[in-house]
């Protein structure tokens, strides 16, 4: 879901017949980028709110919510020009509180060394 994976992936799949329509279609590439983050970033907020987190997703959740911070809230520029990329870095935070807040409500429970059990 990095951006500058699907813009690589995306960037290969068209290529410009000339120099003068570069800005445009770079424009476009951006846009469809994020288009595509977006998608994935609410799909991914659905399937992860309607389940149960077991002891065995907690790392898997915490890994995704460190991949998220690291590769969409950080590496996303906002502009004025740009404003979906504002909202896609505004449901990328509300998805990662989401997910904390799920994270520390079902935080799995320490294994406690008891002398008492074989």
């Amino acid at each position: 879901m990095r951006p500058s994976s699907l813009r690589q992936y995306l960037g290969s799949k068209t290529s410009p017949p000339c120099q003068e329509q570069q800005p445009k279609t770079s424009a476009e590439l951006d846009h469809k980028v994020c288009y595509l983050c977006h998608s994935l970033l609410t799909l991914a907020g659905v399937v992860v709110s309607c389940q149960d987190i077991t002891p065995d997703q907690w790392g898997e959740l915490q890994q995704l919510c460190m991949q998220l911070d690291r590769h969409i809230s950080t590496h996303i520029r906002e502009s004025p020009q740009a404003m979906y990329r504002t909202r896609l870095k505004d449901l990328a935070a509300q998805t990662y509180i989401r997910w904390q807040e799920l994270l520390a409500h079902c935080q799995p429970q320490a294994q406690y060394f008891s002398p008492w059990k074989d």
